[in-house]
């Protein structure tokens, strides 16, 4: 008994929708996960979900050799995972996505706790983050004796965060404003007169660090090792040249399409993909003439609208900007510069290292932030922090101070 890949993949995205996904996170298990598999088997006969299980350890490889990302591999291996699965069983079970088991809480608190949603006014996606939250304060309350909201102490509120941190360390601020708009709620309804909540509105501590960048040297390296006389070359350049020379994200740079160039004005017209904003980048016309030199000379025969696509079928566009940091890794590698986690060279290291150079020049950092397209100059900040020449000549000696060591 077997099945041909093509019908495999085709049962297997059946099984995805009937979990309950959408249709475009259906097209990114498509193009991310089962898609690269395919290219590698082709439509082979499947008699044993052993030929796929072993695809794992040409990815891992690719992944040790610094051919992919660690994201990457994780869609590769996610999509083998499921093929076999869906091959061994005719189905696919996905705990993951499967609804959590509902926190059971007293009947009281399950009262209160619908009366608060039904007073709030954000979004169903906000209300169901702050039900899960609250849901869980209620349950903790219960666990801890507590059966009536009068008599909640700081302990309780303050032992329910440090327990809730362990689980959403990276969602603090919505456990936070989930809890005051809780006790507003309280209050407002005459169930709670203490006071002591109100501290959960001071401005919490945040941990910020200078992140490294790519150094104008190593953009310099890193694009003086692209061929450009071949297809790929032609491609490839462009894309880093763009990176490096605008600032671009790689999501923005792999949906770049044709229209969103303005050849006569010199101009880059996009929305953003991480803030939905609109930006507006002047282009050299370097920068232009190197576009130009791939979509005339290097770019393949397709109807596809964005610039940056594969050159191997099918010729359409990157799926995401994963696949633009991956042609950035492999120039960093033929380049010779070192990469280690956390020492910025990566493509968003090259963004930094952008705005970083038009902080050292002067730059102000309102003009900074809008070439990055940043929505304020908070997240700018960071690239004046880099400026370590400019923070040295602000170092006070401890001869200033009257402290001077002899």
């Amino acid at each position: 008994m077997g099945m041909y890949l093509s019908e495999l993949i085709e049962q297997a995205n059946k099984c995805l929708e009937n979990i309950g996904l959408s249709s475009g996170t259906i097209d990114d298990y498509q193009c991310s996960a089962f898609r690269p598999i395919e290219r590698r088997l082709g439509n082979s006969f499947i008699t044993d979900s052993s030929i796929i299980q072993e695809q794992e350890t040409h990815f891992l490889c690719l992944f040790d050799s610094e051919a992919i990302s660690r994201q990457t591999l994780n869609w590769r291996i996610r999509g083998i995972r499921i093929l076999v699965e869906v091959f061994d069983t005719g189905c696919f079970d996905w705990k993951v996505f499967s609804k959590k088991k509902l926190i059971s809480i007293p009947k009281a608190y399950e009262d209160l706790l619908e009366r608060f949603i039904e007073k709030q006014t954000c979004s169903d996606k906000r209300k169901a983050c702050k039900r899960s939250i609250c849901r869980r304060f209620l349950n903790y309350l219960s666990d801890e004796g507590i059966i009536e909201v009068s008599s909640i102490l700081p302990q309780h509120v303050s032992g329910f965060i440090i327990e809730i941190s362990k689980d959403r360390p990276k969602s603090m601020d919505d456990v936070i404003s989930s809890l005051k708009g809780f006790f507003q709620f309280l209050c407002g309804c005459g169930m709670y007169d203490s006071n002591h909540w109100l501290l959960l509105s001071a401005p919490r501590s945040r941990d910020y660090r200078v992140r490294d960048c790519v150094t104008i040297d190593e953009v310099i390296d890193l694009l003086e090792s692209i061929p450009r006389d071949t297809p790929c070359g032609k491609r490839d350049f462009a894309a880093m040249s763009l990176a490096a020379v605008s600032g671009l994200r790689a999501g923005d740079i792999a949906a770049l399409e044709f229209g969103d160039v303005d050849w006569k004005r010199c101009e880059i017209r996009i929305i953003q993909g991480k803030t939905s904003e609109p930006l507006i980048l002047p282009i050299s016309k370097s920068m232009l003439n190197a576009l130009a030199d791939y979509i005339l000379n290097g770019r393949p025969k397709t109807d596809d609208k964005h610039i940056f696509v594969r050159h191997c079928a099918p010729f359409c566009r990157y799926h995401d900007g994963v696949s633009i940091a991956c042609i950035f890794r492999k120039y960093l590698k033929k380049a010779g510069i070192k990469h280690t986690v956390g020492d910025g060279k990566t493509l968003h290291g090259m963004r930094r290292g952008l705005g970083t150079g038009m902080a050292v020049n002067g730059v102000s950092v309102d003009l900074v932030a809008q070439v990055l397209g940043h929505n304020g100059t908070k997240a700018t900040k960071q690239y004046i922090s880099a400026d370590m020449e400019r923070l040295r000549e602000c170092a006070l000696s401890l001869k200033s101070l009257g402290g001077d060591l002899r």
